[in-house]
């Protein structure tokens, strides 16, 4: 028994993603030893390999987290492999050496070495051609929502095979089928239940990771455009200090008509440049949460140089949303895309964000002009809805999601006069 449990931890060990240390490898052969009991102890065959089968499914979910859902699946793959393996290796020895000879003592123990270690190097050899064909990384088989699918599937059909192959005869017994059918089941939907919650984790850990992602994506950015709008104004300052020698030179001679025919040929002109440079970004200084603030520096330098007017008014500090920055990242990216999107559809496209700090929170209105083409309002807010060619209309209906998990944020939208505005406030959970 030690033995048997011994060669399908190592042939587990050989189809694991990552390299399993001799600690985990410890863990896993008890754990294996103690899910075998019934098989061994109880002679409960079909339901003891089923719970085999289980202790590796939760041993790859509880291990090695980042790759939980390959874990299972080659887990699973591990357990096939072992019982393949050793049928095939059993009958190959049996072929060359005679049974006679075999069941000598001495005998028996080498033949039984050579059979463990060509057990390794086979199981060694099929687990670094699965893990080359399957673990790269390549295509749908990079998402963990991919694998745990998979999971299910393996899980499935082998619990059919055991119980369909391995069970004892019902003789007719419907109470004895009830019960068989009920524990095949029940059994298989608990190691589903862990699956779909380390789906699910799974899930929400990506999307906060893109959010991260993002979030870091915006913080470059905004770090970028601070370094060229810095640069910008050193050479300004250069080409001040230029100037005001120039213009020193006209008045001591006291040329006032050189003096104007320079300032107005080269001087004056200059202004369209300041202009162009001032991206409106000052009151951004005054938002604390630096996540929000590369982002929304990010986006509104972007439809400065898209060409839309942008207007932006943060008259007080504001160092907390009261709502998961994360989120609220999210929420404020599709609004701004949204607008940024819609604006250029009028003559003079414009976009305006006010962030108040007022006594009961954060008021956060996003407005933007747009082309009226007879969108109902209810309508934005519905996934699969959208104006745009070519979209799948599920911002705002993602958006709308994420409000109404907070039971401190409230949205009101409108539509008047071609301004397209989104009103959020955000209150205090103190209220």
């Amino acid at each position: 028994m030690l033995l048997s449990f011994f060669q399908l931890s190592l042939a587990i060990r050989n189809v694991w993603p990552k390299r399993m240390s001799l600690k985990a490898f410890i863990v896993l052969y008890m754990l294996l030893l103690l899910a075998g009991m019934p098989v061994t102890l109880l002679s409960c065959i079909p339901y003891g390999l089923f719970g085999i089968l289980a202790a590796v499914c939760i041993y790859g979910l509880a291990v090695y987290r980042d790759t939980a859902a390959q874990n299972v699946c080659m887990g699973m793959i591990g357990c096939v492999l072992t019982i393949v393996t050793d049928n095939f290796l059993t009958n190959f020895l049996h072929m060359l050496i005679p049974l006679s000879f075999i069941n000598q003592q001495y005998v028996s123990f080498v033949v039984r070495m050579i059979h463990i270690l060509l057990f390794h190097f086979i199981t060694l050899f099929c687990g670094r051609l699965i893990i080359k064909l399957l673990l790269p990384g390549k295509g749908i088989l990079r998402l963990s929502q991919t694998w745990y699918l998979i999971d299910a599937a393996l899980l499935l059909l082998i619990t059919i095979y055991l119980f369909d192959n391995l069970i004892p005869g019902q003789n007719g017994s419907i109470g004895r089928m009830i019960y068989n059918n009920a524990l095949h089941i029940s059994g298989y939907m608990l190691v589903m239940l862990f699956l779909l919650l380390a789906m699910r984790r799974s899930w929400l850990e990506q999307i906060q990771t893109e959010a991260k992602q993002k979030a870091l994506q915006d913080l470059q950015d905004y770090t970028h455009n601070l370094e060229v709008m810095y640069n910008s104004l050193r050479s300004f300052k250069h080409d001040y200090v230029n100037i005001l020698l120039s213009l020193y030179g006209y008045i001591e001679n006291g040329d006032m008509g050189e003096l104007k025919n320079f300032f107005e040929n080269k001087i004056f002109p200059t202004k369209s440049l300041i202009d162009q440079g001032d991206y409106k970004l000052n009151q951004l200084s005054n938002i604390g949460v630096l996540e929000i603030k590369s982002l929304l520096s990010a986006k509104m330098i972007y439809a400065h140089e898209s060409g839309i007017d942008v207007t932006i008014d943060i008259p007080d500090r504001v160092d907390s949303f009261l709502i998961d920055t994360v989120d609220l990242a999210r929420i404020l990216g599709i609004f701004l895309d949204n607008a940024i999107e819609a604006a250029p559809t009028v003559e003079q496209p414009q976009i305006g964000l006010n962030i108040i700090q007022n006594k009961d929170g954060v008021s956060i209105t996003i407005s933007n002009r747009f082309r009226d083409n007879g969108a109902l309002l209810h309508k934005l807010k519905q996934k699969g809805f959208s104006t745009k060619t070519g979209h799948q209309g599920i911002g705002l209906a993602n958006a709308q999601k994420i409000i109404s998990s907070y039971d401190n944020v409230l949205l009101e939208t409108t539509m008047k006069y071609d301004c397209f505005t989104q009103h959020m406030e955000l209150f205090s959970r103190e209220e």
